[in-house]
């Protein structure tokens, strides 16, 4: 492909950011068809914007195929990506000033959570939108819950602002403050089989059907979901909770989350000192928002306990 000079020269168009962004997000998510949920428009489309990028450019940025595997960035495609974080920062940094030479902080910050806020301990959610409330009386918030590994993906897309969730991978592009750990063990509901059985062994165990999480586990725990080849899919933690409170289902589960249903014998933990495993949870935000007021200031409010 040849080069043209100033391909971009003068004011950057409407039509130019958009196609930027669809090529960030596709870099993002590590191809065309991946990128297709957070774009929200189909893969055939996808490639015709970035044929557009490529031809307005004069470069080639990217090798691509129809699979996630084959699709690799040029040189260009790299420099290019960069200088587009790069445009991220300094349109963060400009919202910033902007929201700091007003009086008090408004607009809207968007807040993302797991479905079992409430239950966990360390977390005092409550707590904290009173804190930002008090700090911040106009400003406007959105609250919605999400599964860990739609979580991330809602701050990628521009969804949602800040977040709180396990931490399982670090995502290029994302920022992540360490909080607290806790505990995941495996459960059954006291009228399962595994509950009622005489001895329970490890083999007794994984020939059971385990309620999991689609997504890729953390690395700390993915030898143990390989144990078990018979699984049903529960992303969501009441979901996962509900399946194991059927008794057809074994499952991992926080013990923050279970603990009230071991108490009253509805849930059993089984073989606890070898079916376990520990999380990191951090909050969660875009690397290039940093410096954001509104995220500064949920960081500074969150109410977490020791």
């Amino acid at each position: 492909m040849s080069k043209t000079k100033n391909a971009l020269g003068g004011r950057l168009s409407d039509m130019d950011l958009r196609l930027l962004r669809v090529f960030r997000e596709v870099v993002r998510a590590g191809g065309l068809a991946p990128a297709e949920v957070a774009l929200n428009i189909g893969r055939s489309t996808i490639s015709v914007h970035i044929s557009d990028l490529e031809t307005r450019l004069g470069m080639q940025l990217c090798l691509r195929s129809r699979g996630r595997a084959d699709f690799k960035l040029t040189p260009e495609g790299e420099a290019l990506y960069q200088a587009i974080l790069d445009l991220d920062g300094h349109l963060d940094t400009f919202r910033s000033q902007v929201n700091a030479i007003q009086s008090q902080l408004t607009g809207t910050l968007r807040l993302v959570m797991p479905d079992d806020v409430l239950e966990i301990p360390q977390l005092d959610l409550p707590a904290t939108i009173a804190r930002l409330r008090e700090q911040a009386p106009q400003l406007h918030l959105e609250v919605q819950l999400a599964a860990p590994q739609e979580l991330e993906l809602e701050i990628l897309a521009g969804r949602a602002d800040v977040g709180i969730n396990p931490l399982h991978s670090h995502r290029p592009g994302l920022e992540y403050q360490p909080l607290f750990r806790h505990q995941s063990i495996l459960y059954c509901s006291a009228n399962h089989p595994c509950a009622k059985a005489d001895q329970i062994s490890e083999e007794l165990l994984t020939e059971q059907e385990l309620a999991a999480p689609s997504h890729a586990v953390l690395s700390g725990a993915a030898h143990l979901y390989r144990l078990f080849p018979k699984r049903s899919t529960a992303n969501h933690m009441a979901a996962r909770l509900a399946m194991i409170l059927s008794g057809c289902f074994i499952g991992f589960l926080p013990e923050y989350l279970a603990h009230r249903y071991v108490e009253t014998g509805v849930l059993v933990p089984l073989l606890p000192e070898r079916f376990y495993y520990s999380i990191q949870n951090a909050a969660t935000f875009k690397r290039s928002a940093a410096e954001h007021p509104a995220i500064k200031l949920f960081l500074n409010a969150l109410v977490v306990r020791k």
